[in-house]
């Protein structure tokens, strides 16, 4: 599947919208005429701005600011875009140190850059991280590929490398961030906008492990390949191919790997 572009643009010019009217002879209804020209062009860039899409070229940045006191009164705040369209957020990250020092999200705050009060609140953000990682591995990151930065922390790590996300995907026509459960069950997801594909190298075991991919369709992550490695002894390594076939994981392949 290969990466793609789409820059959405949209400008509009009063002044050539109702240039015509201008030109024309001024007259009684000139008035009301030109009124009607410019609610029109009006009503036209609205429209066309309500189809403004996320600009997959947009490399946003962000930024935390984590409380010097680790008493959790104060919460971490940090702040970004996720679109060149949109005005910056600010979330703010309310947490604890739970019994055995790990740092606990739950409330979060997310509120538009110039607002007081915020637009969205996250009661329950299931985060449980060291306290050595930042922020709780906070991240505005575009993991659909459809060009606006999407919200994720650390959920918890759990065996060998494999680490869980909690994951909260921009909805353009709600104006919110919404959970992704079957993102969040994915482990130490990678996300390759070229190939617009979703990697996870995962292992269950010291003797098993493996690669899978996955596609997005009608928003929800789909398996599409996994290669699975498995370990019994220097001379028996084994490495199983499977693909999506007829809306199934099928076995395709096995063969041996150094």
């Amino acid at each position: 599947m290969r990466g793609w572009l789409r820059l959405c643009i949209c400008t509009v010019s009063l002044a050539a919208a109702t240039g015509t009217a201008f030109a024309q002879e001024m007259t009684p209804h000139a008035g009301a005429h030109l009124d009607g020209v410019a609610a029109e062009a009006a009503a036209g860039a609205d429209a066309m701005r309500d189809n403004v899409r996320g600009d997959e070229t947009f490399l946003g940045t962000y930024s935390c600011v984590s409380p010097s006191a680790t008493d959790g009164k104060a919460p971490i705040v940090c702040h970004g875009r996720i679109s060149p369209v949109l005005p910056e957020f600010y979330f703010r990250l309310f947490w604890h140190l739970d019994e055995f020092g790990d740092r606990v999200i739950g409330k979060v705050e997310i509120r538009h850059e110039g607002e007081i009060e915020p637009s969205q609140v996250i009661a329950d953000a299931g985060s449980h991280a060291a306290e050595m990682i930042p922020n709780n591995g906070f991240e505005l990151i575009d993991v659909n590929f459809d060009g606006y930065h999407d919200l994720r922390l650390i959920a918890e790590g759990t065996a060998g490398p494999n680490v869980l996300y909690r994951n909260w995907l921009w909805q353009p026509e709600d104006e919110r961030f919404a959970a992704n459960e079957a993102l969040d069950e994915i482990a130490s997801p990678d996300f390759d906008p070229d190939t617009q594909e979703l990697v996870s190298r995962w292992r269950s075991s010291a003797a098993e492990g493996g690669v899978d991919i996955y596609n997005w369709e009608e928003g929800m992550p789909v398996l599409i390949h996994r290669e699975t490695d498995r370990y019994a002894g220097p001379s028996n390594c084994t490495r199983i191919f499977y693909d999506r076939i007829d809306s199934e994981l099928r076995e395709t392949g096995t063969g041996a790997y150094d």
